[in-house]
């Protein structure tokens, strides 16, 4: 029993297997179909087992449907996957790093905000000693109150900016990655395309070459051993 691998979602090869045979191992149900997403696997179809994990034990692959691929191309998608993992690693270090860099910001802007209040609470002071006027004192309040609101707008919108380049910028990656898995399966489907049509190109060949040599058998040319031993290999 093979573990179920991970899959993508192909409109042409999806849902429950309509024939009752076959049926996964453990719960004898009718498998889905699947198109895997992973490794060296991906792009081969099979069916799998309908039982998700949530509900309960998945018994895995029950058959492939495409055999494996050509050793080239099992190469070329490993290292795809490769580059793949490196990239989203570096973007999860750098969301790490922005997330330190946002908490040391608020941090800072607390840090200002509470000098701040104190300043003005001192420079309140000071006024309403020097000349014990009431008026003046709540006027002063006033404009110091309008100057840390002012600046804590300044602040706050400096960090609000930031968090929406940073929300940019992963959609962004997001939009790339989605690219990249398209251009993936498009790759082994024309890969597997041209192994394919190779095959056919040889098949043909071999016919020709049968042809040639019965011909010659017919005709009594060359020496007849030789050529039934060429036909043996040929007929293997």
């Amino acid at each position: 029993m093979q573990e179920t691998p991970d899959t993508t979602v192909e409109p042409l090869f999806c849902g429950q297997l309509e024939l009752s045979e076959p049926t996964c191992m453990m719960h004898h149900m009718r498998p889905i179909k699947c198109v895997a997403f992973e490794g060296t696997l991906t792009g081969r179809r099979f069916y799998g087992c309908p039982v998700q994990q949530s509900e309960g034990v998945n018994c895995g692959v029950t058959e492939w449907v495409d055999k494996p691929w050509h050793p080239i191309l099992q190469n070329c998608l490993s290292r795809l996957w490769d580059m793949y993992h490196e990239q989203n690693c570096g973007r999860v270090v750098d969301k790490q790093k922005y997330e330190k860099h946002l908490a040391k910001l608020k941090t800072e802007n607390d840090k200002l905000c509470i000098e701040y209040t104190k300043l003005v609470q001192d420079v309140s002071k000071m006024f309403d000693w020097q000349d014990g006027r009431v008026d003046h004192m709540d006027y002063q309040k006033a404009v110091e109150e309008e100057e840390f609101e002012k600046k804590k707008k300044e602040v706050e919108e400096s960090a609000r900016l930031e968090v929406q380049m940073e929300k940019l910028k992963l959609a962004k990656e997001q939009r790339c990655i989605l690219q990249s898995q398209a251009g993936i399966i498009k790759n082994t489907r024309k890969a597997k395309k041209e192994v394919e049509q190779e095959r056919d190109l040889l098949k043909i060949e071999k016919a020709k070459l049968e042809h040639v040599v019965n011909e010659l058998l017919n005709d009594g040319h060359a020496s007849k051993e030789k050529l039934e031993k060429i036909k043996a290999i040929l007929d293997s």
